[in-house]
Order: structure tokens, then sequence, then C-alpha cells
């Protein structure tokens, strides 16, 4: 293998951590209502686990309708049936409804970020409102990676037979390639970092010191 390559091993644990910290942070600035509203959504993308027909019509639908597109693209906007049917045969997209976990987690994904991109309203919120949704970001933050985690396990899992009739892995490495050769920071890097966060902090305080709130 060319260069330095290395396999670098994600810690589980730290990765949940961190995770759930960002989660309740912003789940303190969200309130509790709202943090219920998304914790409801992955609660039902948490049934999927134990009912996996319940997302695999409407998946396979997904699947197909993407590869009739991709088919129709293709073939340059043509719409013989024949050439059409011929090239919808040779798409494959990587998901349907026998293995939907990669749609799911890309779905869920899109959910999570589309969810915590939208802000709360102008009204002020109480310390317990505060206290309570952090709490329930810190459910959410656990149930997200909990979930993707499954989802991409059972996805290899059905694609690859051997994989599925082994137990479980205890451990799945991340491979990272193309890697920059040079430093963004210079040789003394803590000082740097240190401040990079310390502007980023001023500059997260100016912004909530100018920023007026809305008439009614």
């Amino acid at each position: 293998m060319p260069g330095n390559a290395f396999t670098i091993e994600l810690p589980y644990d730290q990765v949940l951590l961190l995770v759930m910290g960002l989660f309740m942070f912003v789940g303190a600035t969200r309130g509790w209502l709202r943090e219920a509203i998304t914790s409801a959504a992955l609660a039902a993308l948490t049934a999927i686990l134990i009912q996996p027909a319940l997302a695999a019509k409407v998946v396979d639908y997904i699947s197909r309708l993407l590869r009739l597109i991709l088919a129709f693209i293709s073939g340059g906007g043509s719409v013989d049936p024949t050439k059409l049917l011929e090239r919808y045969r040779n798409v494959e997209v990587p998901f349907d409804g026998e293995n939907p976990y990669l749609f799911l987690v890309v779905a869920l994904i899109a959910f999570v970020f589309l969810s915590y991109s939208t802000r709360s309203g102008d009204k002020s919120l109480s310390a317990l409102n505060r206290i309570l949704g952090g709490l329930l970001g810190l459910c959410n933050g656990y149930l997200c990676v909990w979930l993707v985690t499954q989802y991409v396990l059972r996805y290899f899992g059905i694609r690859n037979a051997g994989l599925a009739a082994a137990a479980r892995p205890s451990q799945v490495s991340v491979a990272v390639g193309g890697l920059p050769s040079t430093s963004l920071f210079p040789a003394d890097g803590q000082q740097s970092i240190l401040l990079l966060f310390f502007l980023i902090a001023v500059f997260v305080l100016l912004g909530k010191l100018t920023t007026k709130p809305a008439k009614k």
C-alpha cells in the first residue's frame, strides 16, 4: 500500500459522549417541546428496527422511482418505453425494500440536520424549560448515534451474507484517505487552537449582544 497509510479507530464511547454533549447543549437552547417532537420522530425510526416491514414498502417505492429518474436522465430524456425499461433494469441504487438501512441513515441525518438547524421563537425560555430540553437533547443524541450504528451494521450484514451469519463485530475501523500533508496550524498548534476558540466565542458573544429582539 503506497504512502504511510494507517487505520483511524474511532472510540465509540468517546464519539457517543461528544455527540450527546452537543445535543444536550443545543437542546437547552431549543426547549423541551421541540426536543420532545424530535424524540417522537426518533422513536418512530427506532420502531423500524423492530419491524423493518414498516419502511420496506416506502423505501422500495423510492428506490424504484430513483432508478426510473436515473434511467430517464441517462437516456438524455428519451421516453422510448423499450429503451427506458432496459436502462431501468441496468440502473442500481444502494438500497431497496429488502435492505432499506442505507436510506434510513441518510433520512436520519437529513432529519436531524433540518430539525436542529431551525431556530425557536423569540419567546425567552425558562430555566426549567432549558433543563428539560437539555435532558431530552441528551437522550436524542444517544438515540441518533445508536440508530446510525444499528442501521450501518444491519446494512452491511444484509449485503454480506458471511457477516450476517457471523457474530456482530465488536470493533469497526474507519480508513481515511487523501489526508493533507501540511498542517493548518503552525508548529505551536495548541496556542493557535485556543486562539481560534477564543475568537469564535468573541464573535458569538458579539452576535448575541448586537441582535435585537423582534418587535411584536
